[in-house]
Parts: structure tokens; sequence; C-alpha cells
């Protein structure tokens, strides 16, 4: 899976989502798509940017992906919700859920790699080629930040991950102070259950053009 060329000259996204075998670590992959960049990302870069590393300053290096996810009647319900979203939605938006609805909120598995984006290579000295980040997480657990639980059709709980956003978390130990990168929404066809023996994994690129 291969990312669209970035046409605007900012920032995009591009967001594979894969299904992950925990006893032989196989990867199935599921579905490919951009994402929707928030306006918040602006926050981020420049607070990145602009503090130096000091103890004495949170950290707004991307850490963490939000596994969105519903407990459904049957693994074949499909989750009602909106490809179209609001490009200043916060974490207040996740405070709101209805009572079946949650999110895993998972650090990254490994330091984000460097690549250049494709379309790029020629655009950028070969000193300095790399201008794509991509993150990597899966799903962990067996309850989100709400409380709800996080399960497959065997213990009945039937949770179906219908959404992902890519966050800043300054301080992991309390998301109220989580900022939104990006957020993408699968379509019907590409929710994905949760299934026994296995994780939902994500690999998230961000090409910054």
């Amino acid at each position: 899976m291969t990312a669209d060329i970035c046409t605007n000259n900012s920032v995009c996204g591009y967001v594979s989502l894969w299904r992950v075998d925990e006893k032989t670590g196989l990867k199935t992959p599921i579905v490919s798509q951009h994402n929707q960049v928030q306006y918040t990302w602006g926050p981020i870069v420049a607070k990145a940017l602009g503090f130096r590393p000091q103890t004495d300053r949170p950290n707004y290096c991307i850490s963490a992906i939000y596994f969105e996810f519903e407990n459904v009647s049957t693994p074949e319900t499909v989750v009602s919700e909106s490809a179209s979203f609001p490009k200043d939605l916060s974490i207040s938006y996740y405070n709101a859920f209805a009572s079946d609805r949650d999110f895993l909120r998972v650090p990254l598995i490994i330091e984000p790699t460097l690549s250049t984006s494709v379309g790029y290579e020629d655009k950028l000295p070969v000193e300095h080629q790399d201008n794509q980040l991509t993150f990597f997480a899966q799903t962990s657990g067996n309850s989100g930040v709400r409380g709800v639980g996080f399960g497959n059709n065997v213990d009945g709980k039937n949770s179906k991950i219908y959404a992902a956003a890519l966050v800043a978390a300054p301080d992991f130990n309390d998301p109220t102070k989580d900022v939104i990168f990006a957020r993408t929404v699968f379509s019907s066809g590409h929710q994905v259950p949760k299934e026994a023996s296995s994780q939902i994994g994500i690999t998230w690129n961000i090409a910054f053009t």
C-alpha cells in the first residue's frame, strides 16, 4: 500500500488499517485512505518546533493514536458515523460519546520512521530528503478511556473500530491535555470488528510538503 502524491503545500496524511494475528504477528491489510488534518495541527507543530526539550515544558510530539469503537449488536452491524466532521474537533468531542461508544488511547509501538513522500524525491536536497513520518500503533486492552468494554463477539462485546485519530499527548497520564493532529472515519465496508486472538493495527503517514 502506497500513499498518493501530496498535492498541497502544507501537510497531508495517509492511513492504512491492518488485522494483526496475536500468535504469528501476521498482518492482513484492510483499507488505506486519506485523513483529515485538523486545525490544531498548527499549535502542535508550533509548540514542538518552538519549545526546547526541558523538564518544565510539555512535549507536543505525536505520541498516541485513538481507535474509536462502538459496541454493536452483531459483528455485521454498521456503525453510523459521518465521514465529514469539523476541522476544529477536539478532545471534548470524545467526552460526549454515547454510552456504547469509547476510544482506545494507545501509545505508539515504536518511534516513527522517516522517509521521503511520493513525488518529492527530486524536489528535496539530497542531504535533507526526509519529509515524511510514519507512525505505528495497534489496539490493546479490554476497555476504553471512558470505561466501555472492548472485546469480541465471543465475550459478547462486539466492539467495532469505525474511526481513528493521530494525537499529541503532552501528559500521557492526563487525556484532557491531548491535542488532535488528524482524524479519519472508515466507510461501512471497512469498519473492523474485534476478533478473538487478533488486534487491529494502523500505519499512519504524515508528509510535510
